[in-house]
């Protein structure tokens, strides 16, 4: 009794002509109750969306729409269908009835939307006593929590590397990325690519960390990943290669060749060419300098640093000197000077050979010796 009273307060107006609203007689016809007669004018309606909430899934947001048809006079509410659009697909909603009784009102879930911006429209089919009616169009933004798509970093390290890796996650908006509890100091990310990285300290062993992806819609959380540290080992050899013979009075070369065969990359690394003093030094390359410089007889250049199966070179041109000082007691024989080459890596706390050095030898010839 009390829904049927609720019900009739909502409209103070009469009824529509023509709609009985219990059984009884109409021109000797007896009609059941809600039906109109021959001649009748329907009641108009009026459809509105009056609401919409939106549920996260790992397959799409769920929108649930809310509805209303209100009649133009009267105080019978509209039962019947309302079907919903939101221009690619839709859902369709009963009207509620409390009892026997309508109330113009109902809701129906949209499933799987991606995000973006969707126009909806409410359309009340009528009934035999009410007409169907149109809401105006509606628009609103469906967003999606964060969901990761981009989340296996790599889990070992090196001391004094860089580490780093790019999180992705999707999401409606564009969800920002941070760091979570408890990651290291040293460890950065980019807010807005997901990208972290930082250089591993010398006195490392491991670090944990995780990263959170976030917007209006929800959170999602990947990690936390036990990153596991091995100790930076380099190798640096050398290889050194000069002309074998040479005039007095004539130009010859040297290279010295240096190559890191570890796993971690050899920073800082000089190279050197020491001449013996029957050799003068040049130039350093083939026709102009790149970097080298000579000093005291001895060509040398910073390489910079050598990746692990790098090789990086160093080349001096010199001349084989001559008179008394080069001939003296061997006046008139060939003889054979020692070349040294070297390098070293400016990586003093990693493991491995961060420095090598290899010798090369040239035998100088007096001008008229043929042998």
């Amino acid at each position: 009794m009390h829904k049927l009273i609720r019900a009739a307060c909502r409209r103070g107006a009469g009824v529509a002509t023509g709609v009985v609203l219990a059984g009884g007689l109409v021109g000797g016809v007896l009609l059941t109750p809600g039906t109109a007669y021959a001649g009748t004018t329907l009641v108009d309606t009026t459809t509105a969306i009056t609401g919409t909430t939106q549920t996260s899934t790992w397959h799409g947001t769920t929108l649930n729409v809310q509805v209303s048809v209100t009649p133009a006079s009267g105080i019978v509410w509209p039962s019947g269908t309302v079907k919903v659009s939101d221009g690619w697909g839709g859902c369709s909603l009963a009207l509620v009835q409390e009892g026997t009784t309508a109330v113009g009102v109902g809701n129906c879930n949209i499933y799987n939307l991606r995000g973006g911006t969707y126009t909806l429209t409410a359309t009340y089919e009528g009934s035999s006593v009410f007409n169907g009616s149109v809401s105006a169009s509606e628009t609103v933004t469906v967003g999606s929590a964060p969901v990761f798509t981009a989340d296996s970093p790599p889990l070992t390290a090196t001391n004094g590397q860089g580490y780093s890796y790019t999180f992705h996650a999707n999401g409606s908006p564009a969800p920002s990325y941070a760091l979570g509890a408890g990651s290291p100091g040293w460890l950065h990310i980019n807010s807005s690519t997901g990208t972290v990285w930082g250089t591993v300290p010398s006195w490392a062993r491991s670090f944990s960390y995780s990263v959170t992806a976030s917007n209006s819609v929800g959170t999602a959380t990947a990690g936390p990943y036990t990153v596991n540290i091995r100790h930076a080992f380099v190798n640096v050899n050398t290889y050194l290669s000069c002309t074998s013979k040479v005039y007095t009075g004539q130009r010859g070369s040297c290279t010295l060749w240096v190559t890191n065969r570890g796993f971690s990359p050899a920073s800082n690394v000089n190279a050197r060419i020491a001449l013996p003093s029957q050799l003068r030094a040049d130039y350093c390359g083939y026709f102009w300098s790149f970097g080298c410089r000579i000093s005291n007889n001895t060509a040398s250049e910073n390489l910079g640093t050598l990746n692990p199966g790098q090789t990086k070179e160093l080349t001096v041109v010199f001349t084989a000197k001559s008179g008394f000082n080069l001939f003296g007691w061997n006046h008139g024989w060939r003889f054979t000077v020692r070349v040294v080459g070297s390098a070293s890596s400016g990586n003093w706390w990693f493991f491995g050979q961060r420095s090598s050095t290899s010798v090369a030898y040239v035998t100088i010839i007096p001008r008229g010796i043929w042998w």
